[in-house]
């Protein structure tokens, strides 16, 4: 199966990587752009870095090979949008004003938009016959699983003692936010979705195909730009225990491992695959 991208999704996407590729810049280069508490300052130069240098041409390559008709291509472009929506409407609703609101607005939109513009394109039934008994389904979803449910117990235990006694987390406080946007975009989207794809991949269903491959370069991207905020608060001593470090670390690399091996098992069948098929059948 061949997919194709309507021209509108080609143009928005061009534009979310040309206003990305504007806003990290002026957010790494221009001194005082954020006007953030200090402990955030460090985080959202960390996650500049990984959307400049891996966000952006993750979505480029995905983009360049959707639009030539690759089933692959095409889940790797909604992979790395997944990743733009969730930074983006993290920067539009968490930061402190600054000139470029409204470019984060437009991102969001943009992103949003035309994610799940392209998720409703898709034949999900294609995607499962691609990667039927491929794809290590029991690895798969048991890490996907796995992972929603290790970063829930992790915002659960700031969350709710913080509720029991009346007073808003650390992470908050020191944010000098009215609440952490993390927080609500993890436990209200990212996770109960990633712990549905796990069950959906476990049961065969469709869409757990797809979304699994959407959500292992979403996870490979979080972990890359945690791993950069980490490093880049230890740098200005803000945090960045070496603990976290290495545990993100590893929620990367299993992550690309996992990715890796999904988009060899969509690989499309070879010619000589197919000519054994119809000599069989004859």
């Amino acid at each position: 199966m061949s997919v194709s991208l309507p021209r509108w999704q080609v143009r928005s996407t061009v534009a979310i990587l040309g206003l990305s590729v504007v806003a990290t810049l002026v957010g790494l280069l221009r001194p005082g752009h954020y006007r953030d508490a200090a402990v955030t300052i460090p985080q959202v130069y960390g996650q500049d870095a990984v959307t400049l240098g891996f966000g952006v041409p993750l979505l480029a390559v995905g983009l360049w090979y959707a639009a030539r008709g690759s089933l692959r291509g095409y889940v790797v472009w909604l992979g790395a949008l997944a990743y733009m929506l969730y930074t983006w409407a993290s920067y539009a609703l968490m930061l402190y004003f600054n000139e470029l609101f409204l470019a984060y607005v437009a991102l969001f939109g943009l992103s949003l938009f035309t994610f799940v513009g392209g998720v409703l394109r898709l034949d999900p039934g294609a995607v499962r016959d691609r990667l039927h008994g491929r794809l290590p389904i029991r690895v798969t979803s048991g890490y996907l699983a796995a992972i929603a449910l290790f970063f829930a117990a992790g915002w659960l235990s700031e969350v709710v003692p913080a509720t029991l006694r009346g007073a808003p987390p650390e992470s908050v406080r020191l944010a000098g936010v009215p609440a952490n946007v993390i927080h609500v975009l993890d436990l209200a989207v990212l996770l109960p979705a990633t712990l549905l794809t796990a069950a959906w991949l476990w049961r065969r269903r469709e869409w757990g195909y797809v979304l699994a491959g959407v959500l292992l370069v979403k996870f490979t991207t979080l972990g890359l730009a945690v791993l950069a905020m980490a490093a880049w608060m230890r740098r200005t001593r803000q945090g960045g225990e070496l603990g976290e470090i290495a545990l993100f670390g590893v929620v990367s690399a299993v992550s690309v491992a996992l990715g890796a091996t999904y988009l060899r098992s969509m690989a499309p069948p070879s010619r000589d695959a197919d000519a054994g098929e119809r000599a069989s059948t004859e």
